[in-house]
């Protein structure tokens, strides 16, 4: 059974994973595993795990590796499942630690996936803290997007997540794209990237 390529999108806050994920799922077949959406359905379901993750979230922190790498991997598979003929996999948001990444090997191989690398949507912070800001002008505010949470949220992303970086171009798979400018021309600069990895 042929193996699909999956990658990962990593960006801090506001830097459009989930907005090219979804372009790129509509336009090229990928399919997209958000690890946001699967937290959201948890709560949903009030899961005791995503209550408390949701707790540690409000104070701007990461939610443990375990209880993402559980969510993930359950609702992966599912989807895989489910999802009939795709071109690859999107994962949007995992991982977000070196604790993840290093679970993520032993994921997609035990899924029949191959994993091809990390992009990583890079956008200035102060641009990242006034997109997240304006997402209440457009009627999409989260309760944690207010200045003070925000800022708070990159704190702890670039000192959980930012290492990732370090951690991908060591094993030479860590590619840089410009996330700022139209959502279309962040996409056409994503698009053949992800077409060849």
């Amino acid at each position: 059974m042929e193996t699909l390529p999956a990658f990962c999108l990593l960006g801090a806050p506001g830097a459009g994973k989930g907005t090219q994920a979804q372009l790129l799922k509509d336009r090229l077949g990928y399919l997209h595993v958000s690890s946001g959406d699967i937290f959201r359905d948890a709560l949903a379901k009030k899961d005791p795990a995503a209550l408390k993750a949701q707790d540690l979230m409000n104070r701007g922190e990461l939610v443990p590796d375990d209880v993402i790498k559980e969510m993930v991997q359950t609702e992966l598979g599912a989807k895989l499942q489910a999802a009939g003929k795709i071109s690859g996999v999107i994962l949007d948001g995992f991982p977000r630690t070196v604790g993840q990444a290093e679970m993520l090997d032993g994921m997609v191989s035990a899924l029949n996936l191959r994993f091809t690398g990390m992009v990583n949507l890079q956008v200035p912070e102060e641009m990242l803290i006034k997109r997240l800001l304006n997402r209440s002008t457009e009627g999409a505010q989260r309760a944690d997007d207010n200045e003070e949470v925000i800022r708070e949220r990159m704190k702890v992303w670039r000192k959980k997540t930012q290492p990732l970086e370090d951690y991908y171009a060591q094993r030479q798979l860590l590619i840089n794209v410009d996330g700022t400018g139209t959502i279309e021309e962040i996409y056409v600069r994503l698009a053949p990237i992800v077409k060849n990895m």
